[in-house]
C-alpha cells in the first residue's frame, strides 16, 4: 500500500448532520483505517453513536475522549469514550447554553471547553471533570450587528480558540473577533477590545501564527490579516481574495487551518483548497496553490500525518489529500460518509491534534 498516512491512523470518528437538519448521518462513526480489498487505502466502519448533528468534533491530547457539540436547538455538549477496539461510548451530554453550537475548544489545561453558538449569538463555559463528565458553567450572549440583512441581523459565534489565557470568538454577525477571559469559577468576562474586521466580511474561523491574526470571512471571501502589537491590541494588515477561481459562483470560504507554516482555507462555491503563506516580516499572505478539494461545499479540514482530509457535507465524502508539494488535486484516497461536518483522528490512543 502506498504511504498516505492512513498507515498512521488508528481510527477516524467522523460527525455529521442527522435528519433534525436535513442529513443522513446517524450521529457519530468510528472508523478503522485499511488497505482495502483491492489493496488501496479504505476505511471500515466499527461502531456508530445516535447523536443530535454532531457538527464539530474535539479529542483529547491524553485520553481516548472525544467531544462533540449538537447543533440543534436547544443545543448540547456531548464526551465521548472511544475504545480500543473503535466502539463509542457515551460519557456525559449536558445543555450547551444556547442554540445550534456549531464549535468548540478545549483550554490548554484540559479542565474546560468553549462553546460556540451560531444561532443564540453566544459563547458558554462547560467544565469537564476527570472522568470526562461534563458540566455547563456559563453563557455569556454576545452584542451587535453587521450590514447584511440576511446573515448579519445579530451575533453569530462561529468559532472558539484559545490564545494563551484568551478565548477567541469569530462572530460572524457582528464582524468582531471578541477577546475573552475564563475564570476560575467559569464564568466568562471580555479580556480586552473586539478586534473589529471590515463590515460585512462576516468572520467565520481564525488562526493565529507568528503574530500575526489570520480569519477566514465566509461573506466577503477573504482572508484578513492583523499583527499583535506589544500592548495587544491587533493592528490589521490588510485582506486578500481566498480563490483565485470564478467557477463554481461566490466564494464562501469556510474552514482555516495550518501546519506553522502554510495555511489552509476551504472554498465554498468552487470546491477548492487553497493555500498561503505568511510573510511575516512584510505583512502579506501569499497563495501558493488551490486544488479541488473533491466536493462543492468543503465544510472543514484535518490536518494529519501530512496529510490534509477535507469533509465535504455536500457531496457526503471525505477526500484525503497528500501534502507532498506541488498538489495535483488528486486525493489519496476517498471515502462515502454521509453529511460529513468534521473528522477526528486517533493514533496510537491518542488524538492526532
Amino acid at each position: 500500500m502506498a504511504a498516505t498516512g492512513i498507515e498512521q491512523v488508528q481510527y477516524a470518528v467522523v460527525g455529521g448532520y442527522t435528519a433534525d437538519l436535513s442529513g443522513s448521518a446517524v450521529g457519530l462513526t468510528s472508523y478503522r483505517g485499511t488497505a482495502g480489498t483491492t489493496g488501496m487505502p479504505a476505511l471500515e466502519p466499527v461502531d456508530t453513536l445516535e447523536l443530535a448533528s454532531p457538527s464539530y468534533l474535539v479529542a483529547h491530547p491524553s485520553r481516548p475522549w472525544l467531544f462533540a457539540v449538537s447543533e440543534s436547538t436547544p443545543s448540547s455538549v456531548s464526551s465521548v469514550q472511544v475504545h480500543h477496539d473503535g466502539s463509542l461510548a457515551l460519557l456525559s451530554t449536558v445543555p450547551s447554553g444556547g442554540d445550534a453550537a456549531c464549535h468548540l475548544a478545549l483550554s490548554p489545561d484540559l479542565s474546560r471547553l468553549g462553546v460556540a453558538h451560531y444561532g443564540s449569538g453566544s459563547v458558554s463555559s462547560v467544565a469537564l471533570d476527570a472522568g470526562g463528565g461534563l458540566r455547563t458553567q456559563d453563557v455569556l450572549p454576545l452584542r451587535g450587528h453587521g450590514p447584511d440583512p440576511e446573515r448579519q441581523q445579530g451575533p453569530h459565534a462561529h468559532q472558539v480558540v484559545w490564545y494563551g489565557e484568551e478565548l477567541l470568538v469569530c462572530d460572524l454577525g457582528a464582524d468582531r473577533v471578541h477577546r475573552l477571559r475564563l475564570g476560575l469559577d467559569g464564568r466568562l468576562a471580555e479580556a480586552g477590545p473586539a478586534v473589529a474586521l471590515p463590515a460585512g466580511s462576516g468572520p467565520r474561523h481564525l488562526v493565529v501564527l507568528a503574530g500575526h491574526l489570520v480569519v477566514a470571512c465566509e461573506l466577503s471571501g477573504e482572508l484578513w490579516l492583523a499583527h499583535q502589537e506589544e500592548d495587544g491590541h491587533w493592528q490589521a494588515l490588510g485582506s486578500v481574495p481566498t480563490s483565485a477561481t470564478t467557477r463554481g459562483g461566490p466564494v464562501h470560504p469556510s474552514a482555516l487551518v495550518t501546519d506553522g507554516s502554510r495555511l489552509f482555507v476551504a472554498n465554498r462555491g468552487p470546491g477548492t483548497v487553497a493555500v498561503f503563506r505568511l510573510d511575516a516580516t512584510g505583512g502579506r499572505l501569499h497563495r501558493t496553490a488551490e486544488f479541488p478539494c473533491g466536493g462543492s461545499e468543503p465544510r472543514d479540514l484535518t490536518l494529519a500525518a501530512g496529510h490534509l482530509w477535507v469533509a465535504n457535507q455536500a457531496d457526503d465524502r471525505l477526500s484525503v489529500f497528500s501534502l507532498a508539494f506541488p498538489p495535483t488535486g488528486r486525493p489519496a484516497f476517498e471515502v462515502a460518509v454521509p453529511t460529513p461536518t468534521c473528522v477526528a483522528l486517533l493514533a496510537q490512543d491518542k488524538a492526532i491534534p
